[in-house]
């Protein structure tokens, strides 16, 4: 029995240790180690976060996480031309005519602005034919401009209009679940200018959706991606092209390979809520009619933003000028994420002796009976699941968890099957009396009787005479 059970562990060590050393060279850097530091990552750290690195030993998994105060870079603030009520009647009507808002925008283009953009919603119950044209070829002339509209669902769905095409993305594109993003598919607003072929377009709120604290970034639009006014403001103002994204619902929205990392939670929204900031310019759009070419500061980035800040526009539109800066200033200035916390691994040698040192733990394990040998499987996988956590929690270590989770259920498989040396035994069963099978007759009266032992006579005892 000894012979056997020296056997077995053997097996069992020679299997878990090859399991043990083949995991510690494949797994790293694949989705399914990416798959256990994740998992790992949520038991010390609320998601939504960002994972890089390929967990390597040069380049080890790192964790960044939201930050719980978002610092936001005054500098990425974009400048604003304010919309307001114009109490000194500078434009033909309150709100601003077609003709007006083309007014404006040429005098941007007389400052030398190159790309703009309008947080202001263009639309009209009873527009001037001729101010619409005049708009319109005003707007033509900026390299390129960003346009706002409202996003709602309705029960019948309408065309994706060709400047919100431009400014998505394929939905196949995404990682992630996408069930939970915000659906969206009309512009609640009828005859609303978009503008040309130089024009992109993002929702400036999502009427179908309940107002929360965080601002919605992303939303579906069929088998297409639509992105928020003040992402693609913050695009623009960095120059990142819009396939270079990677979007992560409730993880992060990367802008480009090595561009800012937005925050996302599951519903597209930012994950943090940035403090009010002022933007870095803001002009009246009185000014820029009676005013001279000094209006603009120099310097300014672009793009120019067109803000509505008029008191009587609605309330959603107030809330949404109020925090556009502020918006625009976090997401091109990486604030929202916390830095890079690095998991180092340790050396080579240490790793490999870890796993050699556990491969003879389970050769012991594995020599001992059913219950106790099942009782220390899984003690062994506790306590290596429980110093992968602690390690990763409170040293940012991380272990060769996998390799011994493999070479745990290498061993444990191995240590189930019968050892070889007792299958070739066969012991014979004791041999049995022969029987005897032939039937004997019914036994009859006369033959019971003589069966019977005859009876004892019983002895007579003689008297004695007296003498």
């Amino acid at each position: 029995m000894t012979g056997i059970l020296q056997r077995r562990r053997f097996k069992v060590w020679l299997g878990s240790t090859s399991a043990a050393f083949a995991c510690w060279l494949g797994l790293p850097g694949t989705g399914l180690d990416r798959a256990a530091f994740t998992a790992v990552c949520r038991g010390f750290s609320n998601p939504p976060f960002l994972v890089s690195g390929n967990g390597s030993h040069a380049n080890p998994w790192k964790l960044r996480t939201p930050a719980p105060d978002a610092r936001i870079d005054s500098r990425h603030a974009p400048a604003v031309v304010s919309l307001g009520d114009d109490p000194e009647a500078v434009f033909q009507s309150s709100p601003p005519s077609p003709v007006d808002l083309a007014v404006i925008f040429s005098n941007f283009q007389r400052l030398g602005v190159k790309n703009a953009a309008s947080a202001a919603v263009l639309a009209w119950d009873a527009p001037d034919v001729i101010g619409l044209a005049a708009l319109d070829k005003s707007l033509g002339r900026f390299d390129s401009i960003i346009m706002a509209a409202p996003l709602s669902r309705g029960a019948m769905p309408d065309a994706m209009p060709l400047a919100f095409r431009r400014a998505s993305v394929p939905l196949a594109g995404v990682r992630g679940r996408v069930e939970s993003l915000p659906a969206v598919n009309r512009i609640p607003i009828p005859g609303i200018i978009l503008g040309g072929e130089n024009a992109l377009a993002g929702f400036q709120v999502i009427e179908s959706e309940a107002p929360t604290e965080l601002a919605p970034l992303i939303a579906r639009w069929e088998d297409r991606i639509v992105f928020s006014f003040p992402l693609l403001v913050a695009m623009q103002r960095l120059r990142l092209p819009l396939d270079g994204m990677e979007i992560r619902p409730g993880e992060y929205l990367r802008l480009s390979p090595q561009g800012p990392v937005v925050p996302l939670d599951q519903f597209g929204r930012l994950a943090v809520k940035p403090r009010p900031s002022l933007a870095s310019a803001t002009i009246p759009a009185e000014a820029l009619i009676v005013g001279d070419g000094e209006t603009l500061p120099k310097g300014a980035p672009e793009p120019l933003v067109l803000r509505d800040d008029r008191s009587g526009a609605e309330p959603a539109t107030r809330e949404f000028s109020a925090m556009l800066p502020a918006l625009v200033a976090a997401i091109a200035s990486d604030a929202g994420m916390a830095p890079d916390l690095s998991f180092k691994r340790p050396g080579p040698a240490l790793e490999l002796a870890l796993l050699a040192l556990l491969s003879l733990v389970l050769a012991a394990v594995g020599g001992r009976p059913g219950f106790g040998r099942g009782v220390g499987f899984l003690a062994t996988a506790g306590i290596c699941l429980s110093a992968q956590f602690i390690a990763a929690g409170i040293s940012a270590l991380w272990l060769p968890g996998l390799p011994a989770l493999a070479a745990i259920g290498c061993a444990a498989a191995l240590s189930r099957t019968p050892p070889q040396a007792t299958a070739g035994r066969v012991t014979a069963p004791p041999a049995e009396a022969p029987r005897n099978e032939t039937p004997q007759a019914p036994a009859t009266p006369a033959a019971k009787d003589s069966a019977r032992p005859a009876a004892k006579t019983p002895r007579k005892r003689g008297k004695k005479r007296r003498k």
